[in-house]
Parts: structure tokens; C-alpha cells; sequence
């Protein structure tokens, strides 16, 4: 072997290895925090999908799964299903911002758009079939908070808004389609009364197509 072909295989021996420790270490952090919020020209990771923020100004790396990853790992990644403390009313409070913010039902789910706690208030209260209870909004409250560290929502408490969070982007065409009958049939909600303005739609992440090399996302239900 020429000294030529042994230096190029040196240099893409090592480049292998800095590529590894690259995805190593933002897997670690992802591990440690769950989905990471990074500037739009962070490098691709190999395994983590890229969600452009609605104003573009960011991007949110998310893990992505084969499809049935057992519940240990997606614990140790910081992604755990939504089987939390008040599952069912965990859930309920999803599906309810799920319908408040995905307003555009034949395009994706992220980033979606805007919706508020009054909004919430509403619909919960029209799902139970019964005027609003004392109860009632510790328990929204709750839910959104549970929510919102576990980045299926992105709830600003003080302003009383809330998005869908970015593991959103996880959910298949398949989850979409059953999520859109959900909608359907659950009650419609008022008009938002925003104090935020609204973003606008970001341009596409360049980086987005060659940072989805992983299989197919995770599928993941609400708990009984």
C-alpha cells in the first residue's frame, strides 16, 4: 500500500471515530435531558430527527426509535410514554391541546400553533359534559405541567398559552390518522385570545432530511 492510500485511510479511520464521538456525545445529553433545544447550524446526529421551532430561531433534536422500543429504554432516554402520575387525566389534557393546536389537520402535527388555557378550560369542561368544577383546573394545570417536562407540550404557565411539544414529530402517519378521528369527535374549541403574537412558519431545516437516518419513530398510546 502506498504512503498516499495509507494516509487517506488514517484520515477516514479518524474521521469514523470523531463521527462516532460526535453522536456519542449528544446521545448522552439527550439521555441526561430528554429532546434538546440547539442552534438551527448544530451538525446532524445520527438517530435524533430535527424540529425547526415556528419561528426558526432554533431547532429541537428528538430521539428516534424502532417501532416497540421497550419501556427501560425509552426511560433511560428521558422519553417515557405518557404513563405518569393522573394518567387518564394526563392523556385527556393531550388529546384536548392536541385538538386546540393542531389547527391544519392535513398537513403534520409540529410545529402546530398557538393555543391558550381558557381554550383547555372549555373543552374539558364540554368533554365531561357538565359546567366547570373548583376541580377542574388543578387538574389541567397538573396535566400541563406533566406535560411539558416530558416535551409533549410546550407550556408557558404565565402567559396561559401552550404548543405541542417536539415529540410530536415522533408520531407516524399511521398515530396522525387515528389522532385526526380523535379530533373529530372531540368538542371544538373557541377562539384563542393570544397575548403572544403569533410565530410565523420557519423555513425548512436543511439539515432535516440527513438528520432522520434512524428507523421507524416511536408509537406511543395514552395509558387506561
Amino acid at each position: 500500500m502506498s504512503t498516499q492510500s495509507s494516509d487517506g485511510a488514517e484520515r477516514r479511520s479518524s474521521e469514523a471515530v470523531e463521527r462516532r464521538l460526535y453522536n456519542a456525545l449528544w446521545w448522552a445529553k439527550v439521555q441526561s435531558a430528554g429532546p434538546l433545544e440547539v442552534e438551527p447550524d448544530t451538525p446532524a446526529v445520527a438517530g435524533l430527527t430535527r424540529a425547526a421551532s415556528p419561528d426558526g430561531s432554533t431547532v429541537w433534536l428528538v430521539p428516534t426509535l424502532p417501532s416497540g422500543t421497550g419501556h427501560t429504554v425509552l426511560e433511560e432516554l428521558g422519553t417515557p410514554p405518557v404513563a405518569v402520575e393522573q394518567p387518564n387525566e394526563t392523556a385527556r389534557v393531550l388529546a384536548i391541546c392536541v385538538t386546540c393546536c393542531w389547527t391544519d389537520r392535513s398537513g403534520p402535527a409540529w410545529p402546530g400553533s398557538t393555543g391558550t388555557l381558557a381554550q383547555i378550560r372549555s373543552v374539558y369542561a364540554a368533554m365531561r359534559g357538565r359546567p366547570e368544577q373548583p376541580s377542574d383546573l388543578t387538574l389541567i394545570i397538573g396535566s400541563l405541567r406533566r406535560l411539558h417536562a416530558t416535551h409533549w407540550l410546550l407550556w408557558n404557565e404565565k402567559a396561559g398559552e401552550v404548543r405541542l411539544g417536539p415529540r410530536v414529530i415522533t408520531w407516524t402517519p399511521t398515530d396522525q390518522s387515528t389522532l385526526r378521528d380523535l379530533c373529530r369527535h372531540l368538542p371544538d374549541p373557541p377562539r384563542p385570545l393570544l397575548a403572544t403574537p403569533t410565530t410565523p412558519t420557519p423555513d425548512a431545516d436543511p439539515l432535516s432530511a440527513e438528520a432522520n437516518p434512524a428507523p421507524a419513530s416511536i408509537r406511543e398510546g395514552s395509558d387506561e
